[in-house]
């Protein structure tokens, strides 16, 4: 039996809209966008929680899912890991791709062939495993990339605080668990101890930057467009690369 969503906002402290709190449809302030915690939206309550079906919306930032889903984001627990404090764990261990929640497989492509083909599925965990791990990679590569670029501004202008929450939000909305303390991590290590994505985000951001002052354009947006555009070029020429081997 599913957890109760009601429950679960309770433990993590949501703030429910008082004539609405024990409905099947109660509202509560989205603690992902948190658009309805500024001061003037005190009477706005964007998340709705239903307490018949376990699923959460925010009418704002369109987050969605299911029980489990929502407790995974609130806690930054995987989502194998809050299925298995209400269900138990697995008699046999399970292959690491059978641990990834419907939202990790729909980003790399692998959400639809499982529910229409669990057999083949099956038979490509492995491929499917190494899809999910080069997602990760790349997605910490780009994001630390961001990282070290948000620090080089806040050294050359005045500190904006809304700068580094915006980005924490991007960590938190992000389908990989903790995001924001691994990027952490990484950044006070040396280059030489640095993992092989915070290594690739370095290169990135120095050509990112370098960039952004040549076009005299060092601001967040075009910082961020920087950063996708190198990314892609360097995919692009390492796979040109593999192939004239």
């Amino acid at each position: 039996m599913l957890p109760n969503i009601l429950d679960i906002a309770q433990e993590h402290s949501l703030t429910f809209h008082p004539k609405h709190f024990g409905k099947k449809e109660t509202l509560a302030k989205c603690p992902f966008c948190k658009e309805d915690s500024k001061p003037h939206k005190r009477k706005d309550y964007y998340l709705s929680l239903n307490t018949k079906d376990q699923v959460y919306k925010c009418w704002y930032c369109l987050a969605s899912g299911g029980v489990l889903q929502f407790e995974s984001k609130l806690s930054g627990k995987s989502f194998h890991e809050v299925k298995e404090k209400h269900f138990g764990k697995e008699k046999k261990p399970l292959h690491p791709a059978f641990r990834l929640d419907p939202y990790q497989l729909d980003e790399i492509g692998w959400r639809e062939y499982k529910r229409e083909n669990f057999k083949g599925f099956q038979q490509q965990r492995h491929t499917v495993i190494r899809d999910w791990k080069q997602y990760v990679h790349d997605e910490l590569a780009k994001n630390f990339a961001l990282f070290i670029c948000l620090a080089h501004l806040e050294k050359q202008a005045k500190p904006q605080p809304e700068r580094l929450r915006w980005f924490i939000q991007k960590c938190w909305d992000s389908l990989i668990p903790n995001m924001y303390e691994k990027i952490q991590e990484e950044f006070m290590k040396s280059r030489r101890e640095r993992k092989s994505w915070a290594k690739k985000g370095t290169e990135i951001a120095r050509i990112s930057w370098k960039v952004s002052i040549k076009t005299l354009d060092a601001n967040l947006d075009n910082l961020f467009i920087n950063i996708l555009f190198i990314d892609l070029f360097m995919k692009m020429d390492k796979k040109k690369t593999h192939s004239n081997e």
